[in-house]
């Protein structure tokens, strides 16, 4: 009989994520529980293999009390429990290992997941709940001693199609045994990127499937880290704030699906101000942007991408050591979820806040029902130590963080021995 429940549920996930396939990219995707109403939200958290080391998952859902959690893993539907999530809606807990994807049916209302897996030496982070039938990722390199993998995830019923377009600095690069990938329902295709393209400085892969979502990972090892970032919705306006971390060299990629040239717009927020308009030009079909920070004007703290079309920007961060990876923020918000990032001696976690408005916002981070404020000016960054909050709640699941105007948000980890992670928050207002 369970069996039986279990491909129930899947046949109704998959069937309902093709009817919402055939509706706009940006739509939520709901997804059924056993007994629950056919209207509910789920996120989609995809897993990837790593050695000797743990990966957490961290949700935040818009009411306390029970959520069911599913692992997709070779065409199966296994149930997993429930998380138990606690008077603030939060909940964390150890993520199932190898490539599969975790499913979290968070109900009604607004959610967020992230995931951080950590080694002794290496850590990395990513946000989960995107599924769609358009997504990017970008910031991947294949240089010598690099090895570049891309993760991609069926967690429906239906069979899909993904029409894969790389681009990098060659232009549009994709290998003809790429372009157009078969992802069987409830399954995970693996595929090595720096075998067929080797010596590139910068990647971005841009994905179409057809029927249904799909959800893709970027595994980047290198420089004795390994780097995830997850795919993401084109938009037409991103922000991105600039974490400093020490010696890292930072990279900005844009790349867009979009088959016609169109324009795009950099402003920059720097220590000294911001720079409105710094940088506009067209974007060709194919082309990739990747621009170092060194060109830029010094102290660059933030970065605004607007562009004529949906596209997708991000930031590669990489030093002696350290090599993180992840995409811009897609929407400000005055409310923000950020996941569990872990406790301990040597490791440096914050939350960069950056405020695109003309207004100072006043921002509360708070864990546990313990809550600190920062001012944020205009048009300005400013790092928050969430190692202030350290002892306000033990095993704390993750931060709030509440502003009184919309802001971006990301969260960075670093390690003492220089390794390194950036993760976007999760919009939860």
């Amino acid at each position: 009989m369970r069996g039986v429940a279990v491909g129930m549920v899947g046949l109704m996930l998959g069937v309902l994520a093709w009817a919402i396939s055939l509706e706009s990219f940006s739509a939520p995707v709901p997804a059924p529980t056993e007994g629950a109403q056919s209207g509910s939200d789920h996120l989609v958290c995809p897993l990837a293999d790593f050695v000797r080391s743990e990966t957490e998952v961290s949700l935040k859902a818009a009411r306390p009390g029970p959520i069911p959690l599913w692992n997709v893993r070779e065409g199966e539907w296994s149930p997993l429990g429930g998380a138990d999530l606690d008077d603030w809606g939060m909940w964390t807990g150890a993520a199932p290992a190898g490539n599969s994807a975790l499913l979290a049916e968070s109900g009604a209302g607004p959610s967020g997941a992230g995931l951080t897996n950590t080694a002794p030496e290496a850590i990395s982070a990513w946000t989960c709940g995107e599924s769609s039938d358009r997504l990017g990722a970008l910031g991947g390199a294949t240089l010598a001693d690099d090895r570049l993998d891309l993760v991609l995830y069926n967690p429906y019923v239906l069979d899909s199609v993904v029409q894969v377009v790389i681009a990098s600095e060659l232009g549009e690069d994709t290998p003809p045994a790429l372009r157009e990938i078969y992802v069987p329902a409830g399954k995970t295709v693996e595929i090595t990127l720096d075998e067929p393209l080797r010596l590139r400085r910068s990647l971005a892969v841009l994905a179409e499937s057809s029927p249904g979502r799909i959800a893709l990972l970027l595994r980047q090892t290198g420089k004795g880290e390994t780097a995830m970032t997850e795919g993401v919705a084109p938009h037409t306006d991103w922000w991105l704030p600039v974490p400093d971390l020490g010696q890292a060299e930072t990279y900005l990629t844009i790349a867009a699906p979009s088959g016609s040239p169109f324009t795009y717009r950099v402003d920059l927020m720097t220590e000294s101000g911001p720079l409105p308009e710094f940088l506009e030009e067209d974007f060709l079909p194919g082309q990739l942007v990747s621009i170092p920070l060194s060109s830029l004007p010094g102290g660059v703290t933030g970065i605004g991408v607007v562009g004529t079309v949906p596209l997708v920007a991000g930031l590669r961060l990489e030093g002696e050591g350290l090599l993180a990876i992840g995409p811009g923020v897609r929407e400000t918000s005055k409310s923000w979820f950020l996941p569990a990032v872990g406790d301990g001696s040597g490791r440096d976690n914050r939350a960069w806040l950056l405020n695109p408005s003309g207004l100072e916002a006043r921002v509360s981070v708070s864990a546990g029902g313990f809550s600190l404020t920062v001012t944020v000016p205009p048009e300005s960054v400013r790092s928050f130590d969430l190692g202030k909050l350290r002892g306000s709640s033990p095993g704390r699941p993750g931060y709030l963080v509440e502003a009184q105007e919309e802001i971006a948000v990301v969260t960075t980890t670093q390690l003492q021995g220089g390794a390194a992670s950036v993760a976007v928050g999760a919009p939860v207002g």
